[in-house]
């Protein structure tokens, strides 16, 4: 008996021209809703500033904000207000939504105290009516409620002229940023946290436990060309972990500081050649400065271009020594000691390891949103670069260290 298809609605096959302008009409809903997407994003975080700051600031209306590009895990505006018929501009930052509370309330001491202390560069936070220096704003993420920090700094002058990745400077503006490095090191030599302590270990501390967490981020079953390069990499990461070991009785001989944590050129604002402002304090904490110098030269002096991608270029980390070591007089903090010289080599493959570590800690954990995957292994795969030729050429660092 034949089917009954009277009722029954026939499934056509459709040729490679039906496909084709099929897929046409997908790619402009994509564009659309792409853009409705930008629209409805744009308009929350609007909308997030604007009542921030009129609800909580004196600062008068605000009539202007833009969103500056650049940071990986924090969103940034620049706003203009209006008060009393005057126009003013200040900076705006969302923390990322892992940011804890005590976090942020030492790394807003910390600002403060390097104000109090003379290093100018640094932007005034403001304070709300209530006499806080940020404010917790609710907001959806994923289907769950979760509080958001905020908080309004000075809009520092000067030009952003560089990212970590166009990292190329002059050798005037290496020696600057060396000098800039070690004032904010000096000025805050004598800061006292408290109680407060970054969620973060120290580098001492992150170290001995560096192994199990590559380990375990390894073993995760995914399928992405991120894991798949990271766990490729994993052996020889793990050898660099072993063979540079620094003990505990070294590190007690080291000046131990503020740092910054995230100190490269991108992060500075410039004059001409001229250092004149320095943002992003939400990685510093506590720890011994040659790793913030190390992290520095790193981030300054690594190259991106692929025939030399993570060479360090060695003249240039010349330059930013000696202007950290010229910085710094002797009536303050010293300037690079015999046991930091010792380390050098061994603090330069160790920033390497903690770069290493977070990249794949925001890959893996803290970007809520998710992160480009090509983007992370672009990045990963410079790191992994730079440790594989920083355990190369380790005499070559040993040379420039000691030529400083």
């Amino acid at each position: 008996m034949a089917m009954d298809t009277s009722r029954m609605e026939k499934i056509k096959n459709i040729n490679s021209n039906k496909f084709l302008e099929m897929l046409d009409k997908a790619k402009n809903l994509k564009r659309a809703f792409d853009s409705f997407y930008k629209t409805l994003d744009n308009q929350v975080l609007r909308n997030q500033v604007v009542d921030l700051v009129e609800n909580n600031y004196d600062l008068g209306k605000v009539l202007e904000v833009y969103e500056v590009f650049g940071g990986y895990t924090n969103r940034s505006f620049g706003i203009v207000c209006d008060k009393d018929g005057e126009r003013n501009e200040y900076f705006v930052r969302k923390y990322k939504a892992s940011a804890l509370d005590a976090d942020v309330t030492l790394e807003h001491k910390l600002i403060n105290y390097a104000l109090e202390q003379g290093f100018k560069e640094a932007a005034n936070i403001f304070r709300t009516k209530n006499g806080e220096t940020f404010v917790k704003i609710k907001e959806i993420i994923h289907g769950k409620p979760k509080t958001r920090i905020f908080a309004v700094y000075v809009y520092l002058r000067g030009e952003d002229k560089y990212t970590w990745v166009d990292n190329e400077n002059t050798p005037t503006e290496l020696r600057n940023l060396g000098s800039l490095l070690a004032r904010l090191h000096n000025c805050t030599r004598d800061f006292d946290p408290g109680p407060l302590a970054k969620a973060e270990p120290t580098i001492e501390v992150l170290m001995l436990d560096m192994k199990r967490i590559f380990t375990e981020l390894s073993e995760q079953s995914l399928e992405s060309k991120f894991h798949d390069f990271f766990r490729m990499s994993l052996p020889r990461i793990l050898e660099v972990i072993e063979r540079n070991t620094i003990l505990p009785e070294a590190y007690a001989k080291m000046a131990r500081t503020p740092i910054h944590g995230d100190y490269h050129a991108g992060n500075v604002k410039f004059e001409g050649e001229e250092t004149v402002g320095l943002f992003d304090f939400d990685w510093s904490k506590m720890d011994v400065r040659l790793f913030d110098v190390c992290l520095g030269l790193l981030y300054c002096c690594a190259s991106w271009h692929v025939a030399t991608d993570g060479q360090m270029r060695l003249d240039d980390c010349r330059y930013f020594l000696e202007g950290y070591n010229n910085a710094l007089d002797g009536t303050g903090l010293e300037k690079l000691s015999a046991v930091e010289r010792e380390y050098f080599p061994a603090m330069m493959s160790i920033a390497s390891l903690y770069l290493v570590y977070w990249c794949t800690d925001l890959w893996y954990y803290l970007d809520p949103d998710g992160t480009n995957d090509y983007e992370s292994i672009y990045y990963l795969i410079h790191l992994v670069r730079a440790m594989k030729w920083l355990e190369a050429n380790k005499g070559e660092l040993a040379a420039v260290i000691a030529s400083v």
